[in-house]
């Protein structure tokens, strides 16, 4: 009975923090529309922005441009900072923060800031075990239907080892992303925007976009629960 409970709570624990993740999501979108529309200070479009950084510091990379909304980011196998088309061509305090967010992930490369070696090291191997993934529950569900009595329970222990290190992942996430906005804000009070409204601009924006990747952790987990008790409910019927 234990178990089944623990399970009916585990899966209760999943829907609360998909809510929580939505909420966070929604608070970026929302903190991002409202500062987008805000003119910086420092009167750079986030090309120029990332330029004039990377000529500062002395980092050796290159800019970019990509489509879609918020899918700005920085590739540490290219050495390429890659800026979503609205944040590239504007001059907003919103595209500024991201610009120098993702900056910070490039200061990090540069400075061989250990968190960001264990993160890429750590998804490289989270992405190779999610190719695995589907044919672990091919060849589970065939031992299965040839009778092989509990091997079936390999597609459990396949999930637990792809939940298990999606957690890890997440967590050696946390830290590279409140570095990298821990840089950016700096980064920015260095260069001079340091009116109040962009202070506080980049701080809830950066603030609410952290909030995702420790949403994204909660519900990693919540799902790593949910699977461990499904593999205690299998081994005990």
């Amino acid at each position: 009975m234990g178990i089944y409970t623990g399970y009916i709570i585990c899966s209760c624990l999943i829907v609360f923090t998909i809510l929580i993740a939505i909420l966070a999501e929604t608070k970026v979108q929302g903190a991002f529309s409202k500062y987008s529309k805000v003119a910086s200070s420092l009167d750079l479009t986030g090309e120029e922005l990332a330029l004039r950084l990377a000529g500062e510091q002395g980092v050796n990379i290159s800019v970019g441009e990509c489509s879609g909304s918020l899918t700005d980011h920085y590739d540490p196998s290219a050495k390429m900072l890659v800026i979503s088309q609205g944040n590239y061509h504007s001059k907003s305090i919103a595209s500024q923060a991201i610009v120098a967010h993702e900056f910070g992930h490039a200061l990090q490369d540069a400075q061989g800031y250990a968190p960001l070696k264990i993160r890429m090291l750590t998804i490289k191997i989270s992405n190779f075990i999610s190719r695995l993934l589907l044919p672990v529950i091919f060849i589970g569900f065939l031992l299965e239907i040839l009778l092989f009595t509990g091997v079936g329970n390999i597609i459990i222990y396949a999930y637990v080892g792809l939940y298990t290190f999606s957690v890890l992942v997440s967590l050696v996430t946390l830290p590279v992303e409140y570095d990298a906005s821990r840089r950016a804000k700096k980064i920015l009070l260095d260069m001079g925007a340091s009116s109040q409204e962009e202070i506080v601009a980049t701080d809830e924006l950066l603030n609410s976009a952290a909030l995702t990747y420790v949403a994204s952790l909660l519900v990693s987990v919540a799902y790593l629960f949910r699977i461990l008790m499904l593999l205690f409910m299998s081994r005990r019927n």
